[in-house]
């Protein structure tokens, strides 16, 4: 579903070869736009406010990505500026029976 499953996307994510990174302004909207499920791999939290936006296995949704873009960010956690968010291959989503 859109909200997730943690669990399972917790496990998925700890093998490396099950997961990719895409990055904001770039590979990640162009996946979103082509119809693709975007299902996060890790928790994503953004510094201020300091909550988790994504945990793993949720689906990032355009309003998130919005979100993150309005906010005046020092940080966010689970992003990484070098080589973007951390996903689920999709793949192994078609694998595991999403």
């Amino acid at each position: 579903t859109p909200e997730g499953d943690m669990r399972r996307a917790y496990f998925l994510a700890a093998d490396e070869a099950n997961v990719e990174y895409l990055r904001m302004g770039g590979s990640l909207e162009a996946e979103m736009a082509r119809g693709r499920d975007v299902v996060a791999a890790l928790f994503l939290t953004p510094y201020p406010p300091g909550f988790p936006l994504l945990v793993p296995g949720q689906v990032v949704s355009e309003e998130i990505l919005a979100y993150l873009r309005a906010l005046e960010l020092r940080e966010v956690h689970g992003y990484r500026p070098d080589l973007g968010l951390r996903v689920l291959k999709e793949s192994v989503l078609e694998e595991a029976g999403r």
